[in-house]
């Protein structure tokens, strides 16, 4: 097992460098290519340790929402909203398969108390910003808005998971989703704010670092 993790980082890495090249180039081919490369790389090895690993019933929901984050990644290159969609179901299914597994941790609720204030500050704060049009997400706010409620609440929750649980799954887990979570921040930043390069890279260095994480918490 520890081989085939070593593996999948000492392939995965590489192409992930390249994606910070290709994704900013005129070459959509080239940049489709390598995209695909790396999502079908977390969700081949993320689902081959699911499978031998004995994950059963309602963990099947972490399965689910691996496999749509696949879709979203190959959707997203041909359309946003569609893309952004794949990626809203992906979201649904990572927070209750969070849920679950707090709930078989014995996490109470007044352990987690804290996992919805930091939910809370972060969608008040984008709201704010959002109506004093500072990021101005135009037409597409009354999608936007739940779409970032969604991710936030799959990364916040993933913050629970490293915070209130143990174990490797749930520590490389949340970790990843904290990570997902924050590179969609780093998304709205560069699709409506900040158009920059550097900015669309700490998106996708965020994001294929969260999937590998994710990946690799179905090998424990």
């Amino acid at each position: 097992m520890a081989f085939s993790r070593l593996g999948l980082i000492l392939v995965y890495l590489p192409t992930l460098l390249a994606y910070f090249f290709t994704e900013t180039s005129r070459n959509f081919r080239r940049r489709a290519v390598n995209k695909i490369l790396l999502a079908t790389l977390f969700l081949g090895a993320g689902t081959a340790w699911f499978l031998t690993n004995g994950y059963s019933g309602w963990r099947y929901l972490g399965l689910c929402g691996l496999i749509l984050a696949w879709l979203g990644d190959v959707v997203l290159l041909w359309s946003f909203t569609r893309g952004g969609a794949c990626f809203a179901a992906s979201n649904i299914f990572f927070i209750l398969y969070e849920v679950l597994w707090l709930k078989e941790s014995d996490v109470t609720p007044g352990a987690a108390w804290w996992l919805g204030l930091v939910f809370l500050t972060l969608m008040l704060v984008m709201m704010g910003l959002s109506r004093r049009k500072w990021i101005d997400f135009g037409r597409q706010e009354k999608l936007i808005l739940p779409y970032l409620a969604t991710v936030t609440g799959h990364g916040v929750l993933g913050l629970g998971l490293v915070a209130l649980t143990r174990g490797m799954h749930p520590l490389l887990l949340g970790s990843g989703l904290a990570l997902f979570m924050i590179s969609d921040y780093f998304l709205m930043a560069y699709k409506f704010k900040c158009p920059r390069n550097a900015v669309l890279r700490f998106n996708s260095g965020t994001y294929f670092l969260g999937m590998l994480l994710v990946a690799l918490s179905f090998s424990y």
